[in-house]
């Protein structure tokens, strides 16, 4: 068949066949072919055993350093009561603080993943920790990625997705994810009365995701999910790696303010930079648009 022959689908570029050969053959390297049918039914997917024991170790670390930093005292996250931490608060703008944000956001599995449902020019929109201690004010209503500044009904394809990694144990009286499998078929956000996830109008679709430090769930920009409130001691520490199309305004700044050190480490990493917003053709000052890199723009769902 022609290329004047193909079908319009095909002429309006609504996917890359080459790009989604590539992204295939990664995810089948990886052993990940039951992931995408988990994500294609479900609209999530859980890695088991993604970070090995001392990078969650190190992670946690980091962020514990930001919020004592914060807090200006110490927070034992095995003991910590209300009194020490109470509820949730979101630490953001992780990526720049240590060397181990910059291997967790490259981790090949959940990226390939990740990959599979933004394209390869996917952008990060925002890397910190959901850190939460004792209260039922830390649960966080079911919600989807896309917020409200999407008109609704959503794409069936992901405009943004999201990567939760466990950093301690995850339980539903520990304050766990939770997601309403299938939901991103439903192609809106969730009524008032669908969110609640505590109380006697809990949604008793929503399931609590109990994994182990290391695990990773990803998740469809449309699928609904939210968290439980944490109802013992101690701290529920995450790290929620967020991404978009490259069209899509993401949550944190990176273009052009990437520390030069960052910079030079992964000078040789083209998907590095990528996702820094290294080949974004959008933002332009007096110096106007850079049509070589406007070039490059995708063109479909994979690329």
């Amino acid at each position: 068949m022609s290329d004047t022959q193909a079908p319009e689908s095909r002429q309006r570029g609504v996917r890359n066949d080459a790009a989604l050969t590539r992204i295939l053959a990664e995810v089948n390297r990886l052993g990940l072919n039951e992931h995408l049918l988990e994500l294609e039914t479900d609209g999530y997917t859980i890695v088991r055993g993604v970070l090995s024991a001392p990078q969650v170790e190190r992670t946690k670390a980091a962020i514990l350093e930001r919020v004592e930093g914060i807090a200006g005292r110490s927070i034992n996250l095995d003991t910590a009561t209300a009194e020490d931490f109470e509820n949730m608060t979101y630490v953001p703008y992780m990526l720049y603080d240590n060397e181990v944000f910059e291997e967790v956001l490259m981790e090949e599995k959940p990226l390939a993943l990740m990959t599979y449902l933004l394209g390869e020019s996917c952008l990060l929109s925002s890397i910190g920790c959901h850190f939460k201690g004792m209260g039922e004010m830390g649960v966080l209503p079911l919600h989807s990625d896309n917020g409200n500044g999407i008109p609704q009904p959503f794409p069936s394809y992901s405009l943004c997705a999201n990567i939760n990694y466990a950093l301690t144990p995850y339980s539903k009286e520990g304050g766990a994810l939770a997601i309403v499998p299938g939901s991103h078929k439903l192609a809106r956000n969730p009524t008032l009365a669908e969110m609640a996830l505590s109380g006697e109008h809990a949604n008793p679709e929503a399931v609590s995701m109990d994994i182990e430090p290391g695990d990773a769930v990803i998740w469809h920009g449309n699928t609904w999910h939210g968290s439980y409130p944490r109802l013992i001691p101690g701290i529920r520490v995450n790290l929620a790696v967020f991404m978009a199309r490259q069209f899509v305004a993401t949550q944190e700044h990176h273009r052009g303010v990437v520390p030069q050190a960052v910079l030079d480490r992964h000078a040789n990493d083209e998907r590095f930079l990528t996702l820094v917003a290294g080949k974004q053709p959008y933002g332009w000052q007096l110096e106007g648009p850079d049509y070589e890199v406007m070039g490059k723009a995708p063109r479909g769902y994979f690329d």
